[in-house]
């Protein structure tokens, strides 16, 4: 075996021209498939990063309808729904993966209507909760409290508002003890909360973290649970939010909980759904997948011209050290020690192809990746696969040509020169 991968590597180093041009299609491949998966890793590993500096790891679980949320303001309630109850919140948090779970129901601004003295609430949603909604979607409280037993226990006409609507409604006003309107009845603000994951930032100023603290993307005001139905509907359906432990956990646990909710649901017309930011990414990584594999496809045909590049240079070769190989079976070579030498000189000249090719690819990643702004992903399961598929194209394409070596009569081989 030593003797042969001396040999093979000697007659690499003669020809290193030829041996290079034979392997620069495995080498074009290799590198082509490297930097394709390496750059969809540092997008999804991107697309993961966004996501947890941007969210918090809660996925809702909501009724939806052709793939939209249903719109309880403008269609009415259906039947045939599940009572969602602490049964159901005690089953979801006993999932693996699951730190927390609340139920909670929802209305846009436009169907609550709420205002504060002439300013309506824009862009912003009504939901009504318990307390432990705030731990699941890792709310914080800025200003204020959060509700009471009482207050929950009886629904009263109490609200904590987010950072969005204290911004929409107050623009920095104090806004405890002050009287919004929902749909007509008055509501008293007793707390603000603040994402927990936005405006984890170092402040130069007092006035500049109050900016940030209730700045939010969003405009959530919220009321105890048991009140929802003294401006709604008694039997409106609730969803459900549920806080995983990872991001990658989203879709998943997402997934199991609906089809759980589902398992109950008689109508025919809605169904609960996975709701989130995180299920979005995933079908668009399923997309980019999609694409890749596409493109690595197109990329692997460049790797069977190179294997037919290394079958026909093999060939040559043969040709070329016919009288060598005349000579070494009158020595008394066997037959299989011909064709595992030039098989080890194909395996090889396809090995380094392949080593060179990851390489390249690792560096035409890492090049793309910093002109566009991308994470830098490498995948160690990819680049074994590349090496193991070029030793394998070498092993398929140098087969004839080390069979062909073999087969040659020692005496017919002699006579030529």
């Amino acid at each position: 075996m030593v003797e042969n991968l001396r040999f093979a590597f000697r007659g690499i180093i003669t020809h290193k021209l030829r041996s290079f041009l034979t392997i620069l299609g495995v080498i074009i491949g290799i590198a082509s498939i490297i930097g394709i998966v390496s750059i969809v890793e540092g997008t999804n590993a991107k697309l993961e990063k966004s996501l947890i500096g941007a969210g918090n790891n809660v996925v809702t679980v909501a009724l939806s309808s052709d793939s939209n949320e249903y719109d309880l303001g403008s269609n009415p309630v259906p039947a045939g729904l599940p009572v969602l109850n602490d049964e159901v919140t005690e089953k979801i948090n006993s999932m693996t993966g699951v730190e927390s779970a609340s139920l909670y129901r929802q209305r846009n601004s436009y169907d609550a209507m709420v205002y504060y003295m002439n300013t309506q609430l824009s862009n912003g949603k009504l939901l009504g909760v318990e307390n432990d909604f705030f731990d699941t979607m890792q709310y914080t409280l800025t200003r204020g409290r959060l509700f009471k037993d009482e207050e929950l226990k009886k629904g009263m006409k109490v609200a904590i508002i987010d950072g969005g609507a204290y911004q929409n409604l107050f623009d920095g006003e104090d806004p405890i003890g002050k009287i919004i309107e929902i749909k007509s009845e008055p509501y008293a603000i007793v707390g603000v909360v603040k994402d927990l994951n936005k405006g984890k930032t170092e402040y130069d100023s007092m006035d500049e973290y109050y900016q940030t603290a209730y700045s939010d993307s969003t405009a959530n005001v919220f009321i105890p649970a048991n009140g929802w139905p003294l401006i709604f509907r008694y039997d409106e359906p609730q969803n459900v939010a549920v806080h995983v432990k990872t991001t990658a956990m989203m879709a998943p646990i997402g997934g199991r909980v609906s089809r759980m909710l589902n398992s109950n649901v008689q109508a025919s017309d809605v169904s609960y759904a996975s709701l989130s930011a995180q299920q979005n990414e995933s079908d668009r990584q399923s997309l980019t997948n999609a694409i890749s594999l596409m493109l690595i496809g197109i990329a692997s045909l460049s790797l069977l011209v190179g294997g037919i590049g290394v079958m026909n240079i093999m060939l040559v070769s043969v040709t070329e050290r016919t009288a060598e190989i005349g000579l070494k079976k009158a020595l008394g070579a066997k037959r299989r020690n011909i064709m595992f030498q030039f098989l080890t000189e194909s395996v090889m000249l396809t090995s380094m192809g392949g080593i060179i090719g990851v390489i390249i690819g690792i560096v035409f990643a890492k090049i793309i990746s910093w002109a566009v702004g991308l994470e830098f992903g490498i995948s160690i399961p990819w680049i074994i696969i590349a090496v193991v598929f070029s030793v394998i194209i070498g092993a398929i394409f140098g087969a004839m040509p080390s069979s062909r070596a073999s087969k040659l009569n020692p005496i017919e081989a002699l006579r030529r020169d």
